[in-house]
């Protein structure tokens, strides 16, 4: 063999760059997927797991959709289950609320259970029977009456923030 026949063999600076570059690349990209993968099935774990809590106070029926706008009066115990909740009728029983985020415009006379990020009271608004809540975030700008029970971080309407743990006890 001679010495151009050997060098033709021996691969490059460049082409080894490139196949350790290919490979690490590759090995992140299987990486970030495993992680996306396990994070939704952890959080489609917990939601499974706050549905089947709220079922079993006795929410039966469901509603779903990405955002739900509440505009007719709810009479009997209801699982809003979507992206976003908005409740600006009135609520004459218990309703439960699983979503990232709440706004409450009526009157609530039951107890709102809300599972999800925040959790907010408009001004007007009013929650009759207490909340029991598992939330980032409870901003507190109308009323809230019957006690707050779970954990979350209140905001009251201008008030410092506090945050709450609190085990429920029924």
């Amino acid at each position: 063999m001679t010495d151009s026949e050997v060098k033709k063999k021996k691969m490059g600076t460049g082409a080894k760059v490139a196949i350790g570059c290919g490979s690490g690349c590759l090995g992140l990209v299987l990486l970030v997927a495993l992680l996306i993968g396990g994070g939704a099935f952890y959080v489609k774990k917990i939601i499974s797991k706050y549905e089947t809590e709220l079922k079993g106070y006795g929410f039966e029926t469901v509603t779903t959709g990405q955002v739900l706008d509440i505009t007719e009066p709810i009479t009997q115990p209801v699982l809003l289950k979507g992206q976003v909740v908005r409740i600006t009728a009135d609520c004459s029983c218990d309703i439960a609320v699983l979503a990232q985020a709440c706004e409450v415009y009526g009157k609530v006379d039951g107890k709102l259970y809300f599972r999800g990020q925040v959790l907010t009271v408009q001004p007007g608004g009013e929650i009759l029977g207490g909340v029991d809540a598992q939330a980032q975030v409870l901003q507190n700008n109308g009323k809230i009456e019957g006690g707050i029970t779970g954990k979350y971080q209140l905001i009251e309407a201008g008030a410092e923030e506090s945050e709450k743990e609190v085990d429920s006890v029924e």
